[in-house]
């Protein structure tokens, strides 16, 4: 053993550059592979939170709501809350069952769930309005919040006292109250009133300057004599807190222009937090119904992309009815539901996750290959070094067991700490996690070394021998082909018949596995077939004078550099670049048809209402090229299905959006209406709804009726929102209902050569407070997501580091025929032969075989995203509602396939020169010597 240890200590010192660059090899790779799973931990939880931010707190935050009545539970044990004395023993149970609520949830759920806040709030009451007022009808909702004093100070006035409601009927008997007279009874109340005195409350500043209500005035209740006193006006601390999106007309009134109602305004009064709910006497019934809501706000970034799952499914068991507490001394606790919208948001989330691990394991196994390729070339050119002195050992006695333990020694010695350097600088370079698990592959990859040396050493292989020549055809590997194919056969024809499956979560088994069995029956293919051009191309140079072409095909057919193992590191290598800038594209121009789907034109303006004047206002606005408005005629019966109405002007449509990305065109040649019929276009849905084709007469239900004949169908028109299931010519629809739809939604024709942003700027000269919207700005802020940055980032280090080992496999397999290629210039050098001949020799040893594997790689690489598309919902990373279509961008594609290539053939040059420069004298003293 001690001779053993010796010899591979003396193997190792020998020929250093090769196990030195073997072992920063493995030191990049370990360290990629163990930076991997640490950048997409990254970019899964900043896209969760992404994703929750992006929702807003109404959809997003736990809401549960109490109805009809004041919430009666029973008072908490003093101090148990952070209120006062008074306001506990009202409402502090409230605040202990939520909290207590909270704390009954599992993790992750419990730290999803924030800080609880609630409020109680009345039906809306009148109020008597001043004189000659701005806003004729005016409603406070009555409110209460424990918490108020924390989001608002007060600018004016004072905070209010609680009421101290007098019981008019307060020692009479049933039976005595019954014997009183209207009159006596109205008296009775008319004193309780004025013995309990106004009720006070405050308002926010905009409500109280809406409402025309000064500091310290009071106002009457509709309908009773109860006065109301404002005693404060208040403002929030912090306009653009969450807590304002719930508290409806808390920070602000909410004001309606009727046009046959008139002008109206509701405002929350908050009245004195200890108060109980028992309202003056004389106060309609319908105020005294309230309504408990309670709100969990949600951390954005308080859910990791791990607790997604676990989050989802303990979000859904909570939003099931559940007892509030323990209820009063004399009532069973209340039952509430809560609810939020945040199941939606994780759903979605869940799809992304799903979809972006497969795509990714897609992307990151191929070079993944192209590493094993790149590992077992330097294995065996290690294995070339080491061939004279293991030879001698094999001479002398040594078993193929101890040959291969030298080399596995070796293996461990250089693989395990690369492995460990490289893991260890990714975790300390790069911020995240790194499970347990994903050291695994880490681990593995120590081991490559060992196990490839291993496996590339053996007696019989010490021996050269050229591989065209003894030797039967292997029947297993035959056998091994046969099967390879079949299975990608079956795989790809289960993926077709599966067909889109929406992402559950997990990375999808049979999507990861179809690339890997594509890659590898490609190679089989190539391996097939390359020998035959080049034999046969070999024969045709033989009756040519020159020796370069006909001894460089030659050798390449009967010893060929590397065999198998370039052509799998070129053909993937090159595939993971292709099928990269395929998928690339494709998402890009998905998440472009998907922005102009939803704009529908390069700009649009929605809210107010966009006359003609107006319109022609924005139309001649410098930059603009067209415009065409959409209005909205509502949801109507047209034959039996309530469809959604629009009305537009359609050559105006069709103008505008001519240069629209992935959308349904509005026909060119749409044909006149016959008759009185008013030409209408279906969208795909309600033409199949209604079984309407182009001709047939519908019937709309407005007013008396009205005939919609059917000229055109699209998929659905872009830009026009909710509505559009049935588009109509504006003109001929007013003509025939006598009615006009006023539009709120303009779409505007950008010119060309004009930036659309500054077009917008001057475009808000004429409308200055409609919604505005481009799809280049949508786009941009879909693809600037943490999701869609890492895709591109993950594409990009996929390129890269492939178009980086396909240097290295073409660099190594050069250096693997080095010795025996050597031998053969320095013979040929001294017959004569200069070194341009030379490095042409050279060249054709890898030229073939280069030029096949790229062919084939890039082939395989718009196959591959072409076959996911038929089983992978890209939905999620496009943001649309329909699946995008495959895109091969020719410039993209072809910008790749040539830095493939000139990657390739710069690599083929560098090693051809180097290899070509052998010393004649001292290869040919060593031929004498062996």
């Amino acid at each position: 053993m001690t001779g053993l240890l010796g010899l591979a200590r003396r193997q190792a010192t020998a020929h250093r550059a090769v196990p030195v660059a073997l072992a920063l090899l493995v030191l990049l790779v370990a360290g990629v592979v163990t930076a991997w799973p640490r950048l997409l931990t990254g970019v899964d939880d900043r896209q969760v939170t992404h994703e929750v931010a992006g929702a807003s707190p109404l959809s997003r935050d736990v809401v549960g709501v109490l109805p009809s009545v004041w919430p009666r539970l029973d008072p908490p044990p003093p101090g148990s809350t952070p209120y006062p004395p008074d306001v506990e023993a009202s409402l502090g149970g409230i605040h202990v069952a939520l909290e207590e609520l909270r704390a009954a949830q599992p993790e992750p759920l419990r730290s999803l769930l924030g800080d609880p806040s609630f409020w109680v709030q009345s039906e809306p009451a009148e109020v008597v309005p001043p004189p000659d007022p701005v806003i004729g009808r005016q409603l406070l909702r009555l409110t209460v919040d424990p918490q108020l004093g924390d989001r608002v100070r007060v600018v004016a006035g004072r905070w209010p006292e609680p009421p101290v409601p007098v019981d008019p009927f307060a020692g009479l008997t049933d039976a005595e109250r019954v014997l009183l007279t209207l009159d006596e009874e109205a008296a009775l109340v008319d004193a309780a009133i004025a013995a309990s005195g106004p009720l006070e409350l405050v308002l926010s500043a905009p409500a109280a300057e809406v409402l025309e209500w000064e500091v310290g005035a009071e106002r009457r209740f509709a309908g009773n004599t109860v006065p109301a006193l404002l005693t404060g006006t208040y403002e929030v601390t912090d306009p653009g807190a969450d807590h304002w999106d719930h508290a409806l007309y808390s920070a602000e009134p909410h004001v309606v222009d009727d046009l046959n109602l008139g002008t109206s305004a509701t405002a929350a009064a908050y009245l004195a937090p200890s108060w109980d709910g028992q309202l003056p006497p004389g106060f309609p019934a319908h105020v005294g119904s309230y309504r408990t809501q309670m709100v969990f706000p949600v951390p954005v970034a308080a859910l990791t992309a791990d607790d997604v799952d676990a989050a989802a499914a303990q979000l859904v068991r909570f939003t099931t009815p559940q007892p509030l507490g323990d209820g009063g001394q004399a009532e069973a606790a209340p039952e509430v539901r809560f609810a939020s919208g945040l199941g939606e948001v994780l759903d979605r989330v869940r799809q992304q996750q799903a979809i972006t691990s497969t795509v990714l394991t897609v992307i990151a196994v191929g070079p993944l290959g192209v590493t094993l390729a790149v590992l077992l070339l330097a294995a065996r050119l290690l294995v070339a070094r080491r061939r004279p002195g293991l030879a001698l050992l094999s001479a002398r006695g040594g078993s193929g067991r101890q040959l291969r333990s030298v080399l596995a020694l070796e293996g461990l010695v250089l693989g395990v700490p690369a492995a460990a350097v490289g893991a260890l600088l990714a975790v300390l370079l790069l911020p995240g996690r790194t499970a347990p698990a994903d050291l695994a592959v880490t681990g593995a990859l120590a081991l490559v070394p060992a196990v490839l040396l291993a496996v590339s050493t053996s007696p019989r292989g010490l021996r050269e021998g050229r591989t065209d020549l003894g030797g039967r055809p292997g029947r297993w590997r035959w056998v091994a082909e046969a099967v390879l194919l079949a299975l990608t056969a079956v795989a790809v024809v289960l993926l077709v018949q599966r067909g889109v499956v929406p992402g559950t979560g997990a990375t999808d088994v049979l999507l990861t596995g179809v690339p890997l069995l594509l890659a590898g029956a490609t190679c089989v293919v190539v391996l097939r077939v390359y020998p035959l051009p080049v034999r046969a191309l070999a024969g045709m140079l033989r009756r040519r004078r020159g020796v370069t072409a006909f001894l460089g095909s030659a050798r390449a057919v009967r010893d060929p550099s590397g065999g198998l193992v370039p052509a799998v590191a070129l053909v993937i290598g090159v595939s993971v670049a292709m099928f990269s800038a395929v998928l690339g594209s494709t998402i890009s121009t998905g998440v472009q048809a998907t922005a102009w789907q939803s704009v529908g034109a390069d700009l649009r303006l929605s809210g107010p209402v966009i006359d003609d004047d107006q319109a022609a206002a924005i139309a001649a606005v410098p930059g603009v090229a067209g415009v065409a408005t959409i209005g909205d005629a509502g949801t109507v019966s047209v034959s039996g299905e309530r469809l959604d109405l629009a009305v537009t002007d359609l050559a105006a449509v069709r103008a505008v959006q001519a240069d629209g990305v992935g959308i349904d065109h509005l026909p060119a040649d749409l044909p006149a209406a016959a008759g009185d019929a008013v030409p209408a276009v279906l969208s795909a849905a309600a033409a199949e709804a209604l079984g309407a084709e182009v001709g047939d007469t519908v019937r709309a239900a407005v007013g008396d009726g009205v005939a919609l004949e059917v000229v055109g169908t699209v998929e659905r028109l872009a830009g026009a929102g909710t509505t559009g299931d049935v588009v109509v010519d504006a003109a001929a629809f007013a003509t025939a209902t006598e009615r006009a739809v006023l539009p709120r939604t303009a779409l505007v024709d950008v010119a060309d050569g004009a930036d659309p942003t500054a077009v917008l700027e001057r475009i808000r000269e004429v409308e200055p407070v409609a919604l505005a919207q481009n799809p280049a700005g949508d786009a941009s802020g879909f693809l600037s997501s943490p999701m869609a940055g890492g895709m591109n980032a993950a594409l990009t280090v996929a390129v890269v580091l492939s178009l980086g080992l396909v240097v290295v496999a073409v660099v190594m397999t050069q250096l693997v025929g080095a010795p025996a290629r050597a031998r053969l210039l320095a013979v040929l050098r001294t017959l004569g032969l200069d070194r341009r001949r030379a490095r042409g020799i050279v060249a054709w040893e890898l030229v073939p075989l280069a030029a096949v594997s790229v062919l084939a790689g890039g082939v395989l690489g718009v196959l591959v995203p072409w076959v996911l598309l038929g089983g992978m919902d890209l939905r999620a990373l496009t943001g649309g509602q329909e699946q995008p279509g495959l895109v091969v961008d020719p410039l993209v594609v072809g910008g790749v396939l040539g830095g493939v290539v000139a990657v390739t053939a710069l690599a083929v040059l560098v090693s051809t020169v180097v290899s070509s420069r052998a010393d004649v004298a001292s290869e040919l003293r060593m031929g004498e010597e062996t």
